[in-house]
C-alpha cells in the first residue's frame, strides 16, 4: 500500500490545481470550431440519406451546402489542416510515492522476462498521473475530395457505394492527445502559492513556505519516477533551485522573491507538455538489433 504524502496539499495549492487544469480544458475548447461541427453534423445527415436512399436531388444539396462551408473555412486560413470539433478528458490519477514506482517498474521487468506481456502491461497502466485532453480534429483537406467524388455515384444511383466512401471520409476524424503530468502542475501551484506569499516581503511564514517547498519537491520526484519528460535534463536545475531555496528558508536571508526563478522554470516545463503527444512507434526487431549495436561500439570507444 501507498504510503500518505509526507507533506499534505494544502488548500489553496488544491484549489490552484483544480483552475489551472480547467484552463487547459477552456483552452482547447475554444478552438472548437461550430462551422466544422456543423460539417461532420451534415455529413453523418448525408450518409443517413444514401442508407434510406432518399430524393436524389436533395442529397446533392446538401453536398452542395457542406463544400460550400468548407471552402470558407479553408478560405479563412488557406494553410489550415486540422480544425477541432470536440474535446474530451481523462483524468489518471497514481497515488503512490517514487519507492512505490520503482517496485511496480521491478516487478515489470521481471514480469516481461518471464514472458508475461500482459500482466506487465496491466500494472504499467496504473504507473500515470495526468489529465489526458482528446482533441477530434476534421482533416479540412480530405472533405471536399471525398463530397466530389461521391457525386457521380449518387447521380448513377449507386447509393451504398457512395455512402461507403462517406464513412470511410468520417472514420478519418484525426484524435490528439494533450498529456499533462498532475505530479508537475502541482509542483507548479505550490511553487506559484509560495511566489504570492514572498511577493515584496522580506520575511515570509517560512514554514508555511518550507512546507510548500518540500510538497513540490515530492511531486517533482513522483513525475520524474514516473518518466515525465526528460528524466536527467528537465528536473536538474529544478532540483538545484529548490536547494537554494532550502538554504534561504534555513537561513534569516530575506524571501523576497527567492521563489521567482523556480516558478518559471516550471511554468516553462508545464507548456512543453501543453501540445499533442506524437503517436508512439515501437521498434522493430531489426532497429532495436541496430540500437544494441550502436551502444556496444560506444561502450567499445
Amino acid at each position: 500500500m501507498a504510503e500518505e504524502k509526507r507533506v499534505t496539499e494544502t488548500k489553496e495549492v488544491t484549489e490552484k490545481v483544480e483552475d489551472a487544469q480547467q484552463k487547459y480544458m477552456d483552452q482547447r475548447t475554444e478552438t472548437i470550431s461550430q462551422e466544422a461541427v456543423e460539417i461532420v453534423k451534415g455529413v453523418t445527415e448525408i450518409v443517413q440519406a444514401l442508407q434510406k436512399k432518399e430524393d436524389k436531388e436533395q442529397i446533392l444539396e446538401k453536398i452542395a451546402t457542406i463544400i460550400g462551408k468548407l471552402e470558407v473555412l479553408t478560405a479563412r486560413d488557406p494553410n489550415m489542416r486540422l480544425v477541432p470539433v470536440d474535446v474530451r478528458q481523462e483524468v489518471i490519477d497514481y497515488h503512490g510515492t517514487p519507492d512505490d514506482v520503482e517496485v511496480v517498474k521491478s516487478e515489470v521487468v521481471g514480469l516481461i522476462k518471464a514472458g508475461e506481456v500482459q500482466l506487465a502491461r496491466d500494472l504499467m497502466l496504473n504507473l500515470a498521473s495526468e489529465l489526458d485532453i482528446y482533441i477530434t480534429a476534421l482533416p479540412i483537406g480530405t472533405y471536399p475530395v471525398v463530397l466530389r467524388a461521391i457525386v457521380p455515384l449518387i447521380e448513377g444511383d449507386k447509393f451504398e457505394e457512395a455512402r461507403r466512401v462517406l464513412v470511410e471520409a468520417l472514420e478519418t476524424l484525426v484524435v490528439e492527445k494533450v498529456v499533462l503530468p498532475l505530479p508537475i502542475l502541482r509542483a507548479e501551484q505550490a511553487i506559484i502559492r509560495a511566489s504570492e506569499l514572498t511577493k515584496g516581503k522580506e520575511d515570509a511564514n517560512r514554514e508555511e513556505l518550507k512546507n510548500l517547498v518540500q510538497y513540490a519537491k515530492e511531486q517533482l520526484e513522483l513525475a520524474q519516477a514516473l518518466g515525465y519528460g526528460r528524466i536527467e535534463e528537465d528536473y536538474k536545475e529544478l532540483f538545484e533551485e529548490i536547494e537554494k531555496i532550502e538554504k534561504v528558508l534555513e537561513g534569516e536571508d530575506s524571501t523576497k522573491d527567492i521563489f521567482e526563478t523556480l516558478k518559471a522554470k516550471l511554468v516553462g516545463l508545464m507548456s512543453a507538455f501543453n501540445k499533442p503527444k506524437e503517436p508512439t512507434k515501437m521498434p522493430t526487431a531489426q532497429e532495436q538489433e541496430q540500437k544494441e549495436e550502436k551502444k556496444e561500439e560506444e561502450g567499445q570507444k
